[in-house]
C-alpha cells in the first residue's frame, strides 16, 4: 500500500510539475496561416515573437487589420495565473486592463484578458504538429468563440 501510495505521489506530483510556468517551445517567430484561420474580424497579417523565460512570457506581436488599422506591441507577464496589468492594446483603452496566463500541460496555456475586473476576452494557445503550429481560439465574456487563429513557426 505504502508502494502504491509513492507512486501516486510521484505521478501526481510530474503532472503538476508539468504545467507550470512558461511555454518554453513557444519561443522563434510564428506567422498568422490566414488561409487556415477562422477569423471574422479577417486579421489580415499578425506575427507573434516568443522569447519566454520559464516564469515569465515575452511576447512581440505586429498586426494589421487593414491600411489604417495596423500596430505593434511588446509586452512580458508572469504565467502564473494571476491577473497583471496588461500594456495598451489597440483594441482596449481600459486604464486598468489586465491579463493572466495559466499554463494548462506541456503545450496549452489559457489566457484571461480584464477591463475594470470584467472579463472581456479568454483565448487558448496550444501547440500541434512538433511544435509547428501554434492554435489560438479566442472567446468573448459570453464564452463565443470569436475567432480560431493558426500560426505557422518560421524556421
Amino acid at each position: 500500500m505504502r508502494f502504491f501510495f509513492l507512486i501516486t505521489s510521484l505521478f501526481f506530483s510530474q503532472i503538476t510539475l508539468a504545467a507550470t510556468g512558461c511555454i518554453l517551445e513557444m519561443n522563434g517567430s510564428w506567422s498568422l496561416n490566414s488561409n487556415k484561420s477562422l477569423d471574422p474580424t479577417n486579421l489580415a497579417y499578425e506575427v507573434l515573437v516568443f522569447s519566454n523565460t520559464e516564469e515569465e512570457q515575452r511576447y512581440l506581436m505586429e498586426f494589421e487589420n487593414s491600411p489604417n488599422d495596423r500596430g505593434s506591441l511588446e509586452w512580458s507577464v508572469p504565467c502564473d495565473g494571476k491577473d497583471h496589468p496588461s500594456p495598451d492594446f489597440p483594441w482596449s483603452t481600459a486604464p486598468n486592463a489586465t491579463v493572466a496566463i495559466t499554463r494548462l500541460g506541456d503545450k496549452s496555456e489559457f489566457v484571461v484578458q480584464k477591463e475594470n475586473g470584467r472579463l472581456t476576452t479568454t483565448y487558448t494557445r496550444v501547440l500541434a504538429d512538433n511544435d509547428q503550429t501554434m492554435i489560438s481560439v479566442g472567446r468573448d465574456a459570453n464564452n463565443k468563440v470569436i475567432w480560431v487563429r493558426i500560426f505557422d513557426k518560421d524556421n
